[in-house]
């Protein structure tokens, strides 16, 4: 990091690039940063001379958005331009650069991400308004609220994800405004949505936040049509970490098969995670919280252990069942093995039986008898005895 620091300062002078973004924030909260993301006031083409003379790999990944990435030992940081927007439509935005730390604050989404650091530590606060904002944990739009959601309207969606993850509650006037243009959601792409849902749902508890996304008509505009419901929510998801089951247990329920294939087409969820949902709606009308234990082996049998439990969940979350409650049924699910059918058409014809249609309707008969009887052994031995006393009476 240094390096990067060295080389770009020999090119523009002391104090030409900073930490810039979560990094700083995040130190600011006490937490561990994560990615670190670098500003400065060269050019891009002057980062990438800078970055050349110095010996340091560098790759253009966003270069017509101002980005160069050096590369040190296999780690890479990203290096923007400083900039101002020239003009937006909601979804992207013209800008031209800048070596000014307040036009770029400036263009931010939130005052606690407008912060600057030198390599050195110390922060600079370009807004006047970043630092108090981190260390009170407070969520705010810079400048005017609703100016700063129509210039990109993924920021109702980012406000909403950076209150669940670094805020203590919802500021007013920024929750204002993206509730009054929540409708600027439906111009995004479906990509860009799928990516924040995802964010939104893998922090630990974002329950209070997705709640207030119901009920002020902001997440009708992130899965429409689905059968959402708070209640549920606040029940279901301090059940699982895992952000799939929470999705199924946000957009779950009676009639959630019918705009399956219109929210993964709206969300352009991969093929992994539409099949999933897919077999969670199927196995979802059967799931049975109180079921026995052998119900939950039928079950496993015929939909599958991941389907069965992502259907148990949203059954669980329905239901209002406390979190000990469901480790006691999942972990119940997951010691419990899948059932496999042992009967095998070889078999059935060493006893006697003939290849055809015959064979395959025995096959099917004695399945539907072993799942019926809990997949017991003796239903197997008892219908190969009856092939064999049929083909017996056949040779007689």
């Amino acid at each position: 990091m240094a390096r990067v620091f060295a080389a770009l300062e020999s090119a523009g002078g002391a104090g030409c690039v900073r930490f810039v973004g979560g990094c700083v924030r995040d130190v600011v909260m006490g937490r561990a940063p994560c990615d670190l993301d670098l500003s400065t006031q060269l050019t891009p083409d002057a980062t990438e001379a800078a970055l050349s003379a110095a010996g340091i790999h560098h790759v253009p990944t966003g270069k017509a958005f101002g980005t160069i990435t050096a590369v040190i030992e296999g780690q890479p940081f990203e290096v923007t331009s400083l900039r101002e927007d020239v003009e937006t439509d909601g979804r992207r935005a013209v800008v031209s650069y800048t070596s000014d730390w307040r036009c770029d604050a400036q263009r931010r989404d939130f005052y606690l991400n407008a912060l600057y650091a030198d390599i050195r530590g110390d922060v600079f606060d370009p807004t006047g308004k970043g630092l108090d904002d981190a260390r009170a944990g407070r969520v705010r739009l810079i400048g005017d609220a609703a100016t700063r959601l129509r210039e990109d309207y993924l920021r109702i969606l980012r406000f909403f994800r950076f209150s669940a993850s670094h805020g203590h509650g919802l500021d007013e006037a920024s929750l204002n405004a993206c509730v009054a243009l929540r409708e600027g959601i439906d111009s995004l792409s479906g990509e860009r949505i799928q990516q924040e849902l995802f964010k939104l749902l893998a922090i630990a508890d974002p329950v209070n936040v997705v709640q207030r996304m119901i009920e002020t008509g902001v997440m009708a505009h992130v899965v429409p049509g689905a059968p959402v419901n708070a209640e549920r929510v606040a029940a279901g998801f301090p059940l699982t970490a895992d952000e799939i089951q929470r999705l199924i247990i946000l957009i779950g329920g009676r009639g959630w098969d019918d705009v399956l294939s219109r929210l993964t087409q709206r969300l352009r969820l991969s093929n992994r995670v539409a099949d999933r949902l897919t077999e969670a709606a199927v196995a979802y009308p059967e799931a049975d919280i109180t079921a026995s234990p052998a119900d939950l082996r039928r079950h496993l049998y015929c939909y599958g252990r991941q389907a069965t439990r992502d259907a148990l969940v949203l059954r669980a979350a329905e239901a209002g069942l406390r979190a000990p409650a469901w480790q006691v049924l999942d972990e119940a699910l997951s010691h419990m093995d899948v059932p496999v059918f042992p009967l095998k058409s070889a078999r059935l014809i060493a006893a006697g039986l003939r290849p055809g249609p015959e064979l395959g309707q025995t096959l099917r008969r004695v399945e539907t008898e072993w799942i019926a009887h809990d997949f017991s052994s003796i239903v197997i031995e008892a219908a190969i005895d009856a092939v064999l006393k049929q083909t017996n009476m056949r040779r007689e």
